[in-house]
């Protein structure tokens, strides 16, 4: 049966449509994405005045890993007039980063003030209310090498003041006291030197709130801090740190009455063989932990030929961990498989399986068979892949296969990956 035109051409506006609301862009202008969307019919007359008061041979830098512009662009001093923010880099001088602000007047934008970096690298650029007056300061992250320093700027009346520098590891902009007010907790780290978590909050100059200095810097680094709620309506502090090339823990922070405290501490209950990044698994806002266990079955296998599922956890609010979620994530980050929680100490793996040859994912109390991962010469895919099995992966001349059908994950952190019914990486569909 034929479609008609006006049918095909209705067809053809609703994909259209659809295409609109969701908001597709094809397009990818630095200076669109500055921060203010109204300044956008001021952008060319904006980049000039930045390039006319910016030395001949300098250029303009972004945060690293920042993809988002070397434009910062608001009311910081809440003026009512806009005020725009950038950093550039100058060689072969005494000091190469420099910031620069200008000012928006009338027509056109004049500069401000122009002050020093104190770095090689523009680590970061966030710009908040920390000092509590409703104005929006100015928090940069500068490295020089492998040291860092974080400092605060406030701007009013078109001078600029500066209001903490310390050195950190990693600066979290937070609420840990949840008194309603922005606190700044840093974490520094010196292999072997020191290790310690310090909250300031600002009352007439930033104090210290609280303190921890008398943590382990016995261990290689930290892989991963991130800040948030640890709890229902709890804010806390989570830190990855690295043993060494391979194994980790994990220790959790929160502020009581205005005191950090350690209350999941790095020991053997958080310990791992494997770096895992602490995160929100299941999009409920709450961070939790990563831990290796091994499946039911292989408790005294070597070690380095467990297949170990990734198990994550929640903080119970007092000096446990609850069950949240579990995936089984291949050594080689080649692909993941989500479980469901109901499934927690019910799933195994054959103990016949042998990693990077075959697995077999199973049921311990049913012997079910949830799903099978193999690896396959090109000539041994040619005689199954009608028989079931699809392709997962590849790994240079091997294609990696499965069969069985698992439950979409839901898990916020992966909303951006494949994630049903497996995850694959690497490989084109």
């Amino acid at each position: 049966m034929k479609l008609n035109i006006r049918v095909l051409r209705r067809l053809a506006a609703v994909a259209l449509s659809m295409s609109l609301l969701s908001g597709c862009t094809f397009i990818s202008d630095p200076v669109s994405k500055m921060k203010s969307p109204e300044l956008s019919a001021d952008k060319a007359s904006l980049m000039m005045a930045i390039k006319s008061q910016m030395p001949a041979s300098a250029s303009l830098i972004r945060p690293a890993g920042d993809e988002d512009s070397s434009i910062f662009t608001e009311d910081l001093d809440k003026d009512g007039m806009m005020e725009t923010l950038v950093f550039y880099f100058t060689e072969n001088e005494s000091v190469l980063i420099h910031g620069m602000i200008l000012e928006k007047v009338e027509d056109g934008w004049v500069k401000k003030l122009v002050f020093d970096g104190d770095g090689t690298q523009l680590e970061s650029v966030d710009l908040k209310d920390v000092t509590g007056d409703g104005k929006l300061d100015i928090i940069t992250g500068y490295s020089r090498g492998d040291e860092k320093g974080v400092v605060v700027y406030s701007y009013s009346g078109g001078e600029l003041e500066e209001r903490l520098a310390q050195p950190y590891t990693k600066y979290m902009i937070d609420d840990l006291n949840e008194d309603g007010i922005s606190d700044i907790t840093i974490v520094y780290f010196k292999r072997n030197e020191v290790d310690k978590i310090t909250t300031y909050q600002f009352n007439d100059g930033f104090k210290v709130l609280d303190q921890l200095d008398n943590l382990d810097p016995y261990f290689n680094n930290y892989y991963n801090i991130v800040s948030g709620k640890v709890a229902e309506n709890k804010e806390g502090i989570v830190l990855d740190a690295a043993v060494d090339s391979r194994s980790a823990y994990t220790t959790m922070v929160v502020m009581e009455n205005n005191k950090l405290r350690v209350v999941i501490p790095g020991d053997a209950r958080t310990f791992k063989d494997r770096k895992i990044i602490s995160e929100d698994m299941d999009g409920d806002g709450i961070i939790e932990i990563g831990l290796l266990e091994p499946p039911k079955g292989w408790e005294y296998f070597d070690p380095e030929t467990i297949p170990y599922f990734t198990s994550y956890y929640k903080w119970d609010g007092k000096d446990g961990l609850t069950f949240t979620a579990q995936k089984y994530r291949d050594p080689a980050d080649r692909f993941v498989i989500d479980f469901l929680p109901e499934w927690h100490e019910r799933i195994t793996v054959d103990t016949k399986s042998v990693q990077d040859k075959s697995l077999k994912f199973i049921l311990s109390d049913t012997g079910e068979t949830v799903v099978e991962v193999s690896f396959f010469t090109q000539m041994e895919w040619d005689r199954v892949k009608n028989s079931g099995w699809k392709v997962l992966g590849r790994d240079m001349d091997k294609i990696i296969g499965y069969r069985g059908e698992l439950v979409q994950s839901t898990g916020g952190s992966d909303s951006d990956k494949i994630t049903a019914p497996i995850e694959r990486k690497g490989i084109d569909e």
